[in-house]
């Protein structure tokens, strides 16, 4: 399935100049960044790190987590930042709303 999900993002991406909403660019672009990386993954799963000898195993999933009390703490801190991150943002618009002209950027 992700490699569909790639094929889409780039065959939308090759039809990007005919779209009258400039959302649809981002839509497939991430669709096709979103793709490529799932069937990456995917296919190496469940290694993350394939081994390239015999001495050395290769990392997966299992033998390169935390401990539990490290994860929690690191999903602790992660919704704090993301707090600060979606606070960072609304500040940002508001201060520059209304601020930038439709002078018409993007029109050749």
């Amino acid at each position: 399935i992700f490699p569909v999900i790639t094929f889409t993002g780039i065959f939308g991406l090759f039809k990007v100049k005919s779209f009258t909403k400039d959302g649809l660019g981002f839509v497939f672009s991430s669709l096709f960044l979103f793709g490529g990386f799932a069937s990456t993954a995917a296919s190496i799963f469940p290694k993350l790190l394939p081994s390239t000898n015999n001495i050395n195993p290769s990392l997966t999933i299992e033998n390169v987590a935390a401990h539990e009390y490290g994860l929690s703490v690191g999903m602790n801190w992660f919704f704090i930042a993301l707090l600060l991150v979606v606070v960072y943002l609304i500040v940002q618009y508001k201060v520059f709303k209304g601020k930038m002209d439709d002078v018409g950027y993007g029109e050749h």
